[in-house]
């Protein structure tokens, strides 16, 4: 099964999850957690029920519980302040509350890396033939000069002909000026897109480092979690015997008191 909300694409079949076309990567304990938000998102989950769900009913704290959440959020860009899909409801529990949509991905269809392209149309034939200039190729080297190579693109050979030298050079002149302001806006633009996605490729890495850190101090407080667990149960194990030591002690003693007495 595959749900669909804002960009994102959540696989239960594969264990994936997508955000357009690009993988998000996932730990399977978070995986299973939205997974078990996503199939019951018509009602409040409680803790409870996703502790028996994901953990199997294993004890776990509510700092843990939270960190998964947390990081189940950051996957699918909610956050715990903006609860914009994951919601917490105080004393109640959870719910998924984003708009989903479900689809069963039958056999043989095209996943992910390789999608469907609808069929191109194809364009009707002109009814009149017509005559058009190829661009000129820029020998010269210098990226300066490329604008130069439109300028007679597009101008029929034949109604260049009819046209004394002065209106040619004219015109040439004014292909230039166009072509050249043209160049200008589209190197500004491709600048301006490059500025963007350099912007973007940084703030993917800010998130990449910030996620790496999370999940390292995800993965310190399970394991500082499971120590103390583990010391307890041993402390509780000791207690335990020393007071059956002393009670075995005790009754040896008073044993040994009555039949002094008597």
């Amino acid at each position: 099964m595959r749900y669909f909300f804002e960009e994102y694409a959540f696989d239960t079949d594969r264990r994936e999850l997508h955000r357009g076309t690009s993988p998000v990567p996932v730990t399977p304990q978070v995986f299973d957690l939205l997974d078990y938000l996503i199939r019951h998102r018509e009602h409040v989950v409680s803790k409870d029920d996703l502790i028996s769900a994901v953990w199997n009913g294993r004890s776990v704290s509510d700092a843990a519980l939270t960190t998964r959440l947390n990081v189940a959020r950051n996957a699918i860009g909610d956050s715990g302040g903006e609860q914009r899909l994951i919601k917490t409801l105080p004393r109640r529990g959870f719910r998924f509350i984003g708009q989903v949509r479900a689809a069963q991905e039958p056999s043989g269809v095209a996943g992910y890396d390789s999608p469907i392209e609808p069929p191109k149309a194809t364009l009707p034939l002109p009814d009149k033939p017509s005559v058009a200039v190829l661009p000129f190729t820029n020998l010269s080297g210098d990226p300066e000069q490329e604008y130069f190579a439109d300028v007679l693109t597009g101008s029929p050979a034949r109604e260049r002909k009819e046209r004394s030298p002065r209106e040619i050079d004219q015109e040439v002149a004014r292909k230039a000026a166009l072509a050249y302001e043209k160049w200008r806006r589209d190197a500004e633009s491709r600048k301006e897109e490059a500025a963007r996605e350099n912007a973007h490729q940084r703030r993917e890495r800010a998130i990449e480092k910030v996620q790496a850190a999370l999940d390292k101090a995800e993965r310190e407080h399970t394991r500082r979690v499971d120590v103390i667990e583990t010391e307890r149960a041993d402390i509780e194990a000791r207690a335990q015997a020393e007071d059956a030591r002393w009670h075995k002690q005790k009754s040896e003693l008073e044993k040994a008191l009555r039949r002094a007495r008597s």
